[in-house]
C-alpha cells in the first residue's frame, strides 16, 4: 500500500475494529500478541486509529501500533483531559514528532487551537500529512524546538530508523540544524493570553524548555504541564514547584494521586496553583 495516499487505508480485522471502541486493563499489550506480527507485515500505510483519524504509520514500530489499538501510553491522561475538556482552548505540543499526541487532541479537542513543535524536517513533514489529511485546521505544525533562549543547535538522530525521530535530541554540534525558540516568545507571538495544556516531551531538554516559559510560569498563564519525568524529571519539577505547581501522578481511572517518582518514562501532570482539578 503506498504510504503517500491517505485514501488507500489498510483494511483492519474486524475483531480490532470491534477493540478500538473499547478500553480495557492492559489492552495495548494483549493486542500486540493478538495483532501486532499481522500489522507489522504492512510497514509504513494508512491506517484509521483508535481515536478516529486517519495517519501514516509505521507498523513496524510498536508505538505506532498502540495508536490503531487505543489510547496511546494507556487511557489514563485521556481520561483526566475529557473530564477538562470545556476548560481547554489552547495546547502547545511541544516534541510532537509524527503527530502520536497530535491526533488525540484534535480527535477529543476539535475545537481547541493546537500548537506543534517540531523542529526536525522529517517528522515534521509527516506530521504535516496527518494534519492535512484530516483537514484540522486547529492545527498550526511549528519547524521550530523550544528552550531557554533563542538560538541555533542541532538535532541528533538517536535509535533504530523506525523510531522516526522520537528518540532524537538537541545537541550543540551535530546533527541537523534547527532553530530554538522560548515558550514565552511564542504566547506573545500568537497572542495566547492563557496556554490551557503543554505537552512535554523533548527527551532530556525539558528543563531547558521550562526555563524559557518563566515569564509565563510567573503569572500562571499555563496551567497544566504533561511532562515524561525522563532524564530531567526532577529538576523540571524542582523549577515548576518554585513557580507553585503542584505534581501528580495520573492513575488509569483519570483521577490524580501523588506521584512516587516511580519510574523516569511516568508522564507527569503539573497545575497552576489554584487548578480546579487538584483534588480536595
Amino acid at each position: 500500500m503506498p504510504a503517500s495516499n491517505p485514501s488507500a487505508l489498510l483494511s483492519l480485522p474486524r475483531l480490532l475494529r470491534w477493540i478500538q471502541r473499547r478500553e480495557f486493563p492492559r489492552k495495548l499489550g494483549l493486542c500486540d500478541r493478538l495483532f501486532g506480527r499481522a500489522l507489522a507485515r504492512h510497514g509504513t500505510c494508512w491506517v484509521r486509529t483508535a481515536a478516529g483519524p486517519v495517519w501514516k504509520l509505521d507498523l513496524n514500530n510498536a508505538t505506532h501500533r498502540w495508536i490503531v489499538y487505543g489510547c496511546y501510553e494507556g487511557p489514563g491522561f485521556w481520561r483526566w483531559l475529557r473530564a477538562q475538556r470545556p476548560a481547554v482552548n489552547t495546547i502547545v505540543d511541544s516534541g510532537a514528532n509524527i503527530g502520536q499526541t497530535v491526533l488525540y487532541f484534535a480527535s477529543l479537542l476539535p475545537a481547541a487551537r493546537i500548537f506543534a513543535y517540531e523542529p526536525g524536517s522529517a517528522a515534521r513533514d509527516w506530521l504535516a500529512e496527518g494534519v492535512a489529511a484530516n483537514g484540522l485546521s486547529r492545527v498550526t505544525t511549528e519547524a521550530l524546538g523550544l528552550g531557554a533562549e533563542p538560538s541555533q543547535a542541532f538535532l541528533t538522530a538517536v535509535g533504530s530508523p523506525d523510531r522516526h525521530g522520537a528518540w532524537n535530541h538537541i545537541d550543540a554540534t551535530d546533527g541537523e540544524p534547527v532553530r530554538i525558540t522560548t515558550l514565552d516568545t511564542e504566547l506573545d507571538r500568537h497572542k495566547i493570553a492563557w496556554l490551557d495544556l503543554w505537552k512535554l516531551d523533548m527527551e532530556g531538554y525539558e528543563i531547558h524548555a521550562v526555563r524559557g516559559a518563566a515569564r509565563a510560569l510567573a503569572a500562571g498563564r499555563i496551567r497544566a504541564i504533561y511532562a515524561e519525568a525522563g532524564i530531567s524529571g526532577r529538576e523540571t519539577a524542582a523549577y515548576l514547584t518554585a513557580f507553585g505547581y503542584s505534581v501528580w501522578g495520573i492513575l488509569g481511572n483519570g483521577r490524580l494521586g501523588p506521584w512516587r517518582d516511580a519510574s523516569q518514562w511516568d508522564n507527569v501532570l503539573f497545575l497552576a496553583p489554584g487548578h480546579p482539578a487538584i483534588p480536595r
